[in-house]
Protein backbone atom coordinates (compact mmCIF):
# COMPACT_ATOMS: atom_id res chain seq x y z
CA UNK A 1 0.00 0.00 0.00
CA UNK A 2 1.01 3.79 -0.77
CA UNK A 3 0.93 5.83 1.96
CA UNK A 4 1.62 9.77 2.32
CA UNK A 5 2.30 10.79 6.13
CA UNK A 6 2.48 14.17 7.07
CA UNK A 7 5.68 15.21 9.59
CA UNK A 8 5.69 18.21 11.46
CA UNK A 9 6.97 20.11 14.89
CA UNK A 10 7.97 22.46 16.91
CA UNK A 11 9.62 21.89 19.96
CA UNK A 12 13.01 21.25 20.32
CA UNK A 13 15.58 20.25 17.69
CA UNK A 14 13.12 20.23 14.76
CA UNK A 15 14.63 18.74 11.85
CA UNK A 16 16.19 15.75 13.80
CA UNK A 17 13.39 14.53 15.31
CA UNK A 18 11.66 14.78 12.28
CA UNK A 19 14.38 12.70 10.41
CA UNK A 20 14.11 10.15 13.11
CA UNK A 21 10.96 9.68 12.78
CA UNK A 22 11.49 9.10 9.00
CA UNK A 23 14.48 6.61 10.29
CA UNK A 24 12.05 5.16 12.94
CA UNK A 25 9.48 4.57 9.89
CA UNK A 26 11.98 3.36 7.60
CA UNK A 27 13.45 0.77 9.62
CA UNK A 28 9.59 -1.15 10.51
CA UNK A 29 9.93 -4.48 8.89
CA UNK A 30 6.60 -3.22 7.08
CA UNK A 31 7.74 -0.32 5.94
CA UNK A 32 10.25 1.25 2.88
CA UNK A 33 10.48 4.82 2.95
CA UNK A 34 9.77 6.20 -0.80
CA UNK A 35 10.55 9.79 -0.87
CA UNK A 36 9.95 12.97 1.33
CA UNK A 37 9.08 16.35 0.56
CA UNK A 38 11.64 19.27 1.30
CA UNK A 39 11.41 21.14 5.01
CA UNK A 40 8.35 23.54 5.20
CA UNK A 41 8.42 26.31 7.76
CA UNK A 42 4.50 27.29 8.76
CA UNK A 43 2.78 29.33 11.47
CA UNK A 44 1.64 27.45 14.09
CA UNK A 45 -2.59 26.52 14.29
CA UNK A 46 -3.56 27.05 17.89
CA UNK A 47 -7.41 27.43 19.22
CA UNK A 48 -6.65 30.50 21.52
CA UNK A 49 -4.35 32.75 20.02
CA UNK A 50 -1.72 30.70 22.26
CA UNK A 51 1.75 31.88 21.10
CA UNK A 52 4.15 29.05 20.01
CA UNK A 53 7.43 28.70 17.48
CA UNK A 54 6.69 27.90 13.75
CA UNK A 55 6.48 24.19 12.82
CA UNK A 56 9.17 22.18 10.39
CA UNK A 57 7.04 20.18 8.44
CA UNK A 58 7.19 17.75 5.58
CA UNK A 59 5.32 14.91 4.09
CA UNK A 60 6.66 11.71 3.12
CA UNK A 61 5.62 8.90 0.43
CA UNK A 62 6.13 5.35 2.34
CA UNK A 63 5.28 1.96 1.16
CA UNK A 64 3.72 -0.69 3.59
CA UNK A 65 2.04 -3.75 4.73
CA UNK A 66 0.38 -2.86 7.53
CA UNK A 67 -3.20 -2.09 7.85
CA UNK A 68 -4.54 1.37 8.25
CA UNK A 69 -5.12 1.21 11.91
CA UNK A 70 -2.04 -0.57 12.57
CA UNK A 71 0.56 2.07 10.79
CA UNK A 72 -1.84 4.62 13.21
CA UNK A 73 -0.22 2.50 16.23
CA UNK A 74 3.32 2.28 14.80
CA UNK A 75 2.89 6.22 14.01
CA UNK A 76 1.93 6.89 17.73
CA UNK A 77 4.75 5.10 19.01
CA UNK A 78 6.89 7.25 17.21
CA UNK A 79 5.79 10.30 18.41
CA UNK A 80 5.99 9.13 21.84
CA UNK A 81 9.64 7.50 21.49
CA UNK A 82 10.40 11.03 20.36
CA UNK A 83 8.78 12.60 23.33
CA UNK A 84 5.02 13.73 22.27
CA UNK A 85 2.65 14.36 24.92
CA UNK A 86 -0.80 14.67 24.51
CA UNK A 87 -2.03 17.47 26.77
CA UNK A 88 -4.04 20.24 24.38
CA UNK A 89 -5.28 20.00 20.88
CA UNK A 90 -3.11 21.97 18.68
CA UNK A 91 -0.51 22.78 21.50
CA UNK A 92 3.20 22.38 20.70
CA UNK A 93 4.29 19.27 19.76
CA UNK A 94 8.40 17.46 19.41
CA UNK A 95 6.48 15.54 16.66
CA UNK A 96 3.24 15.15 14.70
CA UNK A 97 2.85 12.12 12.48
CA UNK A 98 -0.53 11.76 10.60
CA UNK A 99 -1.35 9.61 7.88
CA UNK A 100 -3.06 11.50 5.10
CA UNK A 101 -3.56 9.39 2.31
CA UNK A 102 -3.81 5.50 2.59
CA UNK A 103 -3.73 4.44 -0.93
CA UNK A 104 -7.29 5.11 -2.31
CA UNK A 105 -9.15 4.35 0.88
CA UNK A 106 -12.00 6.35 2.55
CA UNK A 107 -11.52 5.24 6.25
CA UNK A 108 -14.21 6.82 8.82
CA UNK A 109 -13.73 5.10 12.06
CA UNK A 110 -13.29 6.17 16.16
CA UNK A 111 -9.73 6.50 15.58
CA UNK A 112 -9.11 7.15 12.05
CA UNK A 113 -10.44 9.14 9.01
CA UNK A 114 -8.90 8.91 5.36
CA UNK A 115 -8.17 11.32 3.90
CA UNK A 116 -6.99 13.37 6.40
CA UNK A 117 -9.98 15.45 7.62
CA UNK A 118 -8.19 18.66 7.62
CA UNK A 119 -5.81 18.22 4.38
CA UNK A 120 -8.09 19.82 2.21
CA UNK A 121 -7.31 23.31 4.40
CA UNK A 122 -3.86 23.07 5.40
CA UNK A 123 -1.18 24.61 2.84
CA UNK A 124 1.87 23.20 5.36
CA UNK A 125 0.37 19.82 3.83
CA UNK A 126 -0.31 20.18 0.65
CA UNK A 127 2.56 21.90 -0.82
CA UNK A 128 4.84 19.22 0.29
CA UNK A 129 2.59 16.55 -1.29
CA UNK A 130 2.34 18.42 -4.21
CA UNK A 131 6.38 18.46 -4.68
CA UNK A 132 6.29 15.05 -4.34
CA UNK A 133 3.47 13.50 -6.17
CA UNK A 134 1.56 16.41 -7.89
CA UNK A 135 -0.76 14.09 -9.91
CA UNK A 136 -2.41 13.10 -7.16
CA UNK A 137 -6.05 12.47 -7.17
CA UNK A 138 -7.62 12.81 -3.23
CA UNK A 139 -10.02 10.76 -2.77
CA UNK A 140 -13.88 12.81 -2.36
CA UNK A 141 -11.65 16.11 -2.77
CA UNK A 142 -9.91 16.17 -6.02
CA UNK A 143 -7.08 17.27 -8.07
CA UNK A 144 -3.97 18.26 -5.91
CA UNK A 145 -2.96 20.39 -8.52
CA UNK A 146 -6.03 22.43 -8.04
CA UNK A 147 -6.29 22.13 -4.41
CA UNK A 148 -2.68 23.39 -3.69
CA UNK A 149 -3.32 26.50 -6.18
CA UNK A 150 -6.23 27.15 -4.35
CA UNK A 151 -4.34 27.32 -0.77
CA UNK A 152 -1.42 28.78 -1.96
CA UNK A 153 1.85 29.53 0.09
CA UNK A 154 0.42 31.89 2.51
CA UNK A 155 2.32 31.39 6.19
CA UNK A 156 4.22 28.66 4.41
CA UNK A 157 8.10 29.14 3.41
CA UNK A 158 10.58 26.05 1.96
CA UNK A 159 13.60 25.96 3.80
CA UNK A 160 17.06 24.41 3.07
CA UNK A 161 18.87 22.51 5.52
CA UNK A 162 21.77 25.43 6.11
CA UNK A 163 18.43 27.97 6.95
CA UNK A 164 17.33 25.23 9.88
Amino acid sequence: MIVYIGLGGNQGDMQCNLQTALKLIDAHEACQLITCSSWYRSKALTLDNEEQADYLNAVCKISTDLEAERLLDLLQSIELKLGRTRKKRWGARTVDLDILLYGDARINSPRLTIPHPQLQNRNFVVQPLMEIDGALEIPAIGSLKVLAKALGWEGLQRVNEETL
